[in-house]
């Protein structure tokens, strides 16, 4: 009688807990528990009014109320699709849904304040390429922009403050990288052995990274030999291209959001 009295209890407990929720913070995954859709301040936990949310690929745009919570739209998504969180004085923010059930999970969404060295590059989707790929291609149904062509770069200042910190190149979220260890990790479904190459980073004209993978928060650290103390400097990025295709040149068609420049 007493082993049926603790069952009980135990099952009254778990009917009172919070649904399980998905926490996104600076790239980083894990389960903890929320009631609904939140976004917090990622140091004071408080919540976050009047951050926008946005669903580029659907059209679709909201803001949080008073305490940071927020509405999603009973939408069907079957592919990955971007969702970015933006608030002024706060860094930009970006993840990837994979599918409805991520949608129907409540998540809490922990965004950082923006520091003084911080530079943000572009806060909407670049699409590179030449509009030519695979409907098997990682994340294709995605894709919303024509091409501006095979490389992006931005020119910007910056102080020299900036060679006493770590600078990160940050990319809030990519899709369509066809290389093969996207394919190995399953983010594509093409079946020849057409791979790309990865999308290479340079800046001030020095490579300094590579993107091989698809997904959210990727980092590459600029080294501050190459930084230009208080004049202009660029970033570059430049997609792959298919290995198989010998007569032309035929680009991997990606989508990038939220580039910055983060300093620690």
């Amino acid at each position: 009688m007493q082993k049926l009295f603790q069952i009980i209890i135990i099952i009254f407990t778990l009917t009172l807990l919070p649904a399980y929720s998905t926490t996104f913070t600076g790239g980083v995954t894990k389960v903890g528990q929320e009631e609904s859709n939140r976004v917090i301040d990622s140091k004071t936990k408080n919540g976050i009014g009047n951050a926008k949310i946005s669903i580029p690929q659907k059209k679709f745009h909201t803001y949080t109320d008073s305490n940071g919570n927020f509405k999603l739209p009973d939408i069907k998504i079957s592919q990955p699709t971007l969702i970015n969180i933006e608030k002024e004085g706060y860094r930009p923010f970006s993840i990837t849904i994979n599918n409805n059930q991520s949608l129907n999970t409540p998540m809490k969404i922990e965004i950082a304040q923006s520091e003084a060295l911080d530079i943000e590059l572009e806060s909407e989707i670049i699409h590179l390429g030449d509009d030519s790929f695979s409907k098997n291609s990682a994340s294709a149904n995605k894709f919303r922009l024509k091409s501006s062509g095979p490389s992006y770069t931005k020119s910007f200042i910056m102080t020299d403050n900036a060679k006493k910190s770590t600078n990160y190149l940050v990319i809030g979220s990519i899709c369509g990288l066809d290389t093969k260890l996207a394919k190995s990790m399953g983010q594509n479904r093409i079946k020849t052995q057409a791979y790309s190459t990865p999308a290479e980073v340079y800046f001030n004209n020095q490579k300094i990274g590579e993107l091989k993978i698809n997904g959210d928060g990727q980092q590459i650290k600029i080294p501050n030999t190459l930084i230009k103390s208080n004049s202009t400097n660029s970033i570059t990025v430049k997609t792959g291209h298919n290995t198989m295709a010998l007569s032309h040149i035929d680009y991997d068609d990606i989508e990038l959001m939220n580039l910055s420049i983060l300093s620690e």
